[in-house]
């Protein structure tokens, strides 16, 4: 598991994310999620189980989301604000059964594939390619590779001057 090390990652760097977190997964590890959140962190809902979303029916799309922000309601005692559809596959009811349980749903403007056992050289350069003002970057908190790449990611943003952290903290967020 890479999650405590990316946390600690983060830290060094006086950084804050976002975590779309699965609900099995957090009931597997609370204490990373409880972590998470002491040290500042946001979490969103990722589902319950991370299933293909727009090929279930209705009520199955509402259970997995509402699964999920139990979840973390119990872990935190936070309900998440953002919803991230697993894969980013969304279909009209995944969006409006999103809206209708009060999340936003937030999709990503880069995914520079950590998940894809790429050389880290290849991640450095699509991440450096893609990164912009308002950009919202997919990393895994289960991939070494992310965990690898944070730093010179980190580095390269602060070179460029912007300035990493929270969904919350994007200008669209605020409203």
């Amino acid at each position: 598991l890479f999650a405590p090390l990316l946390l600690d990652t983060l830290k060094r760097l006086g950084l804050k994310a976002t975590f779309f977190v699965i609900g099995r997964n957090a009931e597997a590890y609370p204490y990373f999620v409880r972590d998470m959140v002491a040290q500042g962190h946001e979490l969103g809902n990722h589902t319950y189980h991370h299933l293909r979303l727009p090929a279930l029916p209705e009520e199955a799309i509402r259970e997995e989301i509402e699964a999920c922000n139990q979840v973390l309601l119990r872990l935190t005692g936070q309900s998440p604000r953002y919803f991230r559809s697993p894969g980013g596959r969304y279909s009209p009811a995944v969006l409006r059964i999103a809206s209708e349980l009060g999340l936003t749903t937030v999709f990503w403007t880069d995914d520079p594939g950590d998940y894809a056992g790429l050389p880290l050289g290849v991640l450095e350069a699509r991440l450096s390619a893609h990164l912009r003002p308002g950009g919202i970057v997919l990393l895994h908190d289960n991939v070494g590779a992310s965990l690898q790449v944070l730093p010179a990611f980190a580095r390269l943003a602060k070179e460029r001057g912007l300035r990493l952290g929270p969904v919350s903290q994007l200008p669209l967020a605020k409203r």
